[in-house]
């Protein structure tokens, strides 16, 4: 995906158009290697150097050519009628690589060029943040509990037990604890800890940052069933992928080929699951669901809103908040007593 980076020297001069092609080839180049140094996902990287190619060829600029005209253009006219948070996250991407270049690449490309390289993108045409109002309506805990006993009996007569069982034990990590899709795929086996405290913690390394400031990390206790789960995962089944117990950072959930397991894959493979044995109102599942279905049990159970904000790894409340709307009563609870109080001055009547 990534391909070599070439050992290219400062060229004296950009007239050549193969060399200015090559330059620019390899900004983009470092561009990509400083974001696998900040630790951003592959499939992240690939998202923003499309939108950089794409940004780039509707141009028809070298990339230390580009004004503000022509980021309007693109977002005005190329990007119009694409969905908004498609937009945004283009124009993100293209802000992120001229930041880039202008921590970087500022002096050299004034030197060669005589220009001062700033972003396209500005107060005026960057677009607007709308927020997220989507409502993610996870299963109810009776039909998941449901859903996973069905998936746990498929199991036993899988023809391809071994990825399924991977597939199971990941999906009920994540609905009984809350990990993200990526937090889930990055835990290694030495991030498991059955001695700390009563119920034994995972030490989370891939926990999201925000504002660029790198992954976060937590430690998240095995609460509920996520113990049991995790003795039976690594005792019975983790060890008939490879015997790779002593290597630094051995992936708790290996892929075939080595190596952690990818987070599509496992969001294809719970989607075709839930297609078969997920029943009633909601009958699609993705690994940010299951998300939304621990923090709404662990709110309806009776634990402290603080204490869901810090086992999923929230930086504010107000996000935690939303994840926990199914669960809430207050209108419900509202409705009751009001129809409580016109009873009674009704009878009063």
């Amino acid at each position: 995906m990534l391909g070599v980076v070439r050992d290219l020297r400062s060229p004296r001069s950009l007239a050549d158009p193969v060399k200015a092609a090559d330059y620019q080839e390899h900004l983009l180049a470092e561009f990509v290697l400083a974001r696998l140094a900040h630790g951003v996902a592959d499939s992240t990287i690939r998202g923003e150097l499309a939108a950089l190619e794409e940004f780039l060829a509707s141009a028809g600029v070298w990339a230390w050519e580009v004004e503000p005209r022509h980021a309007d253009r693109f977002l005005g006219q190329d990007q119009h009628g694409r969905a908004h948070d498609t937009r945004r996250g283009k124009a993100g991407a293209i802000d992120f690589f001229y930041r880039f270049l202008e921590l970087r690449y500022r002096g050299e490309l004034h030197e060669l060029t005589g220009r001062l390289v700033a972003s396209p993108i500005d107060e005026v045409n960057r677009p607007r943040h709308s927020g997220d109002f989507t409502v993610r309506v996870p299963p109810a805990p009776a039909a998941l509990t449901v859903f996973f006993a069905d998936w746990r009996t498929e199991l036993a007569t899988s023809r391809k037990w071994l990825t399924g069982a991977r597939h199971y034990a990941m999906a009920r990590l994540a609905a009984e604890v809350g990990l993200r899709l990526r937090e889930l795929c990055a835990l290694g086996l030495d991030d498991l800890h059955f001695e700390h405290g009563p119920l034994g913690k995972l030490h989370v390394r891939a926990g999201k940052g925000s504002r660029g400031s790198g992954p976060r990390q937590r430690l998240v206790p095995m609460l509920g069933d996520a113990r049991a789960l995790l003795v039976w995962w690594v005792t019975e089944v983790r060890g008939e992928f490879r015997d790779d117990w002593q290597l630094p950072r051995a992936p708790l959930f290996p892929s075939e080929r080595g190596g952690p397991i990818g987070g599509d894959s496992f969001a294809a493979a719970l989607g075709q699951v839930a297609g078969r044995h997920l029943r009633g109102p909601v009958t699609q599942l993705s690994p940010h669901v299951l998300r939304h279905a621990c923090a709404t049990r662990l709110y309806g159970e009776g634990l402290r809103l603080v204490a869901i904000q810090q086992l999923l790894g929230h930086r504010w409340l107000s996000t935690t908040m939303r994840y926990v709307h199914v669960a809430t009563d207050t209108i419900e609870t509202d409705y009751q007593r009001a129809a409580e109080r016109a009873a009674a001055r009704f009878k009063e009547g």
